[in-house]
């Protein structure tokens, strides 16, 4: 008698294997459509005007007048910015900016609601 594959034996090590590897994203993850501007509302009456290129891999910020370009960067947050110097927080509709480790500008929120939607994969 041949030995025949035991199929939900090669799903479950299968399934395990994605899993372990990063291949695999719950479906249904809430995300905030961030725009490509925004003036975000920060504490101590400070707004921090935020754009961000389509592609999402630069952002700028303007701090004292002066125009920041950050890159994209990995981050627990929906998504960051760096230059090694200043570094940006987006998540939903909440933002900071950091320098060096120092928050000048935070916490932040939009002033208007910003939509979401569901990521499916």
């Amino acid at each position: 008698m041949k030995n025949r594959p035991n199929y939900s034996t090669l799903a479950v090590l299968a399934t395990g294997g994605m899993l372990a590897a990063g291949c695999v994203v719950v479906p249904g993850v809430e995300v905030t459509a961030l725009p490509t501007r925004i003036d975000y509302a920060c504490a101590g009456g400070k707004t921090l005007p935020v754009a961000r290129a389509p592609e999402q891999r630069m952002a700028a910020v303007l701090v004292n007048n002066r125009e920041i370009l950050l890159r994209a960067g990995e981050s627990a947050a929906q998504e960051k910015y760096t230059d090694g110097q200043y570094s940006l927080y987006l998540d939903g509709e909440k933002a900071f900016l950091e320098e060096n480790g120092i928050v000048l500008f935070g916490p932040c929120t939009s002033p208007v609601p910003l939509s979401k939607y569901y990521r499916t994969y």
